[in-house]
């Protein structure tokens, strides 16, 4: 059955079967209650989902920022030295045609008018053997060829066994534009790379879990947990979650601040997963700040460019959809009893 154009009175028996199919005490509510719960619910997953939208855009900001300024630095060195070597050659025929022609006498004779005639066919032709001016940038397509080096050393790179003599054999194929099967087939034959371990962050201990490609911090006496992702660096990214799976707080840190954050994020995942009125991102900066300032905590410097600052997070929340306030009060109050 379509979710739209339902009459009130099914969608309050349909959220009243699921309730009481879950064991949620709202199943006890009365028809308006539970339709206000309801409501609740979704406007505090809209919250959520703008929280994450805001989130991912300034994380890839942050991002393209660090690429587009390690890529201008890297070619700002060569840019002019290589700009200008490219034109000295380009130019090189024409300076000796021009060199010709400032030698030439007031009056040319027939002898200096076909020795000049002469010099423009060679010029023509060495323009025509230099090729377009974009071979002086990538000449004879090295950088094609260069990529294919790489791909052949790419998959190679790390396996045990290989015969030297064999691998300049693929790559001289691969140069002569063979297709790469060889290439696999050596690979497989020579077994799969050996694993190199990886070393534990400096805030993996008690409590902590190595799930592969991410941590995880679990409050025994709650049921909270955070989950930490790395971002490349010394940056982490932090989720608290609620044992029943709510998102309560996300943000950023670096990973010497992980140890202190992660407890201070859990102690409080019980009051705030019955209170969700707040952003999440203003929780977790507000949380790493009373971190910082605590005695005796490693000093919490929270990452503005995953998540807004600290001084966004002191401003005035964005307005609430009309109702939202008079709905949300009364639920956690009851949530709260």
């Amino acid at each position: 059955m379509s979710v739209w154009n339902v009459p009130a009175a099914g969608r309050v028996a349909a959220l009243r079967e699921q309730a009481e199919r879950s064991g949620d005490p709202s199943a006890a509510l009365s028809d308006l209650e539970l339709l206000n719960a309801a409501y609740e619910s979704v406007l505090r997953e809209q919250i959520d989902t703008r929280d994450r939208y805001m989130s991912l855009l300034t994380s890839l900001r942050k991002h393209d920022e660090q690429v587009r300024t390690a890529a201008v630095a890297s070619f700002k060195g060569n840019a002019d030295r290589f700009a200008q070597d490219a034109v000295r050659q380009q130019m090189r025929p024409f300076h000796e045609l021009l060199y010709r022609v400032e030698k030439l006498p007031d009056r040319p004779g027939l002898q200096q008018l076909e020795d000049l005639r002469s010099a423009g066919v060679r010029v023509a032709h060495q323009l025509s053997d230099a090729g377009p001016a974009e071979n002086l940038i990538d000449p004879d397509g090295a950088r094609a060829t260069l990529r294919s080096v790489n791909n052949v050393v790419g998959v190679l790179e790390g396996r045990p066994g290989l015969d030297g003599a064999e691998v300049l054999g693929l790559v001289k194929d691969v140069l002569d534009g063979e297709p790469p099967s060889a290439v696999f087939a050596v690979a497989d034959r020579a077994g799969p790379r050996p694993e190199v371990p990886v070393a534990s962050p400096p805030f993996a201990g008690p409590g902590w879990s190595d799930l592969g490609r991410l941590w995880a911090f679990q409050d025994a006496d709650s049921g909270a947990h955070v989950k930490a992702y790395p971002m490349g660096g010394e940056d982490w990214y932090l989720d608290l979650w609620s044992a029943q799976g709510q998102l309560l707080a996300f943000g950023s840190a670096t990973a010497d601040e992980v140890a202190a954050l992660a407890p201070a994020l859990t102690a409080k995942a019980e009051a705030w997963s019955q209170d969700r009125s707040e952003y999440a991102w203003r929780r977790f900066a507000d949380t790493a700040e009373a971190a910082r300032e605590a005695p005796g905590q490693a000093r919490v410097r929270t990452a503005t460019a995953s998540s807004p600052s600290l001084t966004a997070g002191r401003s005035a929340p964005p307005q609430a959809p009309p109702g939202a306030g008079a709905a949300a009060g009364p639920a956690a109050a009851r949530r709260s009893r």
